[in-house]
């Protein structure tokens, strides 16, 4: 028999050998990769969820949780990401010094995922422009250009390669109706393009925001056009509210304040559309300044009450009635009657808890007879009251303002 006749027969033996070998080894059958770890995963959900809300301790305290899970497990793209996500949790809480050393963990892991450390050099250059080291902010912008888009899937359990099938993401449209004669290739495609330009627009965003804190206005405004340009097709409404903000940057620096604030109340709206509720008080606060810079007094109040009621729902109750106070001040030269109902009316809640906070420590709550200096006076020299009297509900509203005017401001919070 010839050596091509006994070829067959000879690759066949080592087939069946090599079958016989694996099966040998793998004596329960072959083994599936596991999936996501639920642990971590429910960590991280409940993290996201509470830094949305805005309770950051529990936000922290969750992001740590799935971090020792991450750990537990040795998983670099988890290990990183939540890194990242307590990093920017601390930063929220002006810690800064921490936060930048858990970015520098982060992009340790995340390079060991061979995934994007992008977002990383953003959020350093965000601190950065915080603490004005503005040539630091320049720096980490710079590596972020030159960083990959962090838009890949990563599957650090994908055996077959980054181009592998096994990441199994679902694609999402937002802003194009899927057709049937659109493929997956292009459809994968068109979603990569837009992630691409979504996060060169991110960049333009870091870029103009750092010019409009060093006062370079033209270097802010074509920066910001380079990032309106780029994210004209984007799904990401997270990225449409931060071109807002920079936005309102610009016009504040060109004292078109009422654009500025205009600006600031479509980002409240976009971050209240994706559950970003964190940031929105903070939001509202700035857009009152730019209200109140454009001498618009009864809008200034609005937003500083809306701020307010955020934090006073966030058991935030000093700085809530901070802001009434300084609301108050507002509304005395506002003259606007729904202004003062909305006002005493949050006052009188945020009065209520303090007297419910001060009881249960034995403590006693100031009264109407407070000294005649700690009480504050309109425009009139009459006094103006943010804690009406508890019969004030059921008079008629053409009263309201009489006796907000009648009864003196307390200062509880000093």
């Amino acid at each position: 028999m010839s050596v091509l006749a006994m070829a067959p027969r000879i690759w066949f033996s080592l087939a069946w050998l090599s079958v016989a070998v694996i099966t040998a080894g793998c004596a329960g059958g072959p083994q599936e990769i596991v999936g996501k770890d639920s642990t971590l995963h429910r960590y991280v959900d409940d993290g996201r969820e509470a830094y949305n809300e805005g309770d950051l301790d529990e936000a922290e305290k969750k992001y740590r949780q799935a971090l020792m899970r991450a750990w537990a497990i040795d998983d670099p793209y988890e290990s990183g990401t939540v890194a990242y996500n307590l990093a920017a949790c601390l930063t929220s809480r002006a810690e800064y010094l921490e936060a930048s050393d858990w970015l520098v963990d982060a992009r340790v892991e995340l390079c060991r995922a061979g995934a994007s450390t992008g977002n990383t050099w953003l959020l350093s250059a965000e601190i950065a422009i915080t603490q004005s080291r503005f040539q630091d902010a320049d720096r980490f912008v710079n590596y972020a250009a030159m960083t990959c888009p962090p838009c890949d899937i990563v599957d650090t359990c994908c055996l077959c390669g980054p181009a592998g099938n096994c990441a199994d993401a679902p694609c999402r449209d937002c802003c194009v109706v899927r057709l049937p004669v659109v493929g997956d290739k292009l459809n994968e495609q068109q979603q990569e393009d837009r992630c691409r330009s979504g996060y060169e627009a991110r960049i333009e965003l870091a870029r103009a925001r750092l010019a409009a804190k060093q006062l370079d206005l033209g270097g802010a405004k074509s920066h910001l056009a380079q990032a309106c340009e780029r994210s004209i097709e984007s799904c990401d409404l997270s990225l449409h509210a931060d071109r807002h903000d920079v936005a309102a940057l610009v016009h504040d620096l060109e004292a078109n304040f009422l654009q500025a604030g205009a600006h600031r109340d479509r980002e409240v709206q976009l971050l209240r559309c994706i559950g970003h509720y964190r940031e929105i008080p903070n939001v509202l606060d700035a857009a009152a300044q730019s209200y109140r810079s454009a001498e618009r007094l009864d809008l200034a109040v609005d937003r500083i009450i809306r701020s307010a009621r955020i934090r006073l729902a966030r058991g935030d109750i000093e700085s809530a009635w901070q802001r009434i106070r300084h609301a108050g001040d507002l509304a005395s030269m506002c003259g606007c009657e729904a202004v003062e109902i909305r006002l005493s009316l949050t006052a009188k809640l945020i009065r209520e808890l303090l007297a419910d906070k001060t009881e249960l420590r034995g403590e006693e709550v100031p009264g109407d007879d407070a000294p005649v200096d700690e009480k504050r006076t309109d425009s009139d020299g009459l006094p103006l009251s943010l804690d009406p009297p508890e019969q004030a509900s059921i008079r008629p509203l053409d009263q309201l303002s009489d006796w907000i005017h009648a009864s003196g401001l307390v200062d509880v919070v000093d």
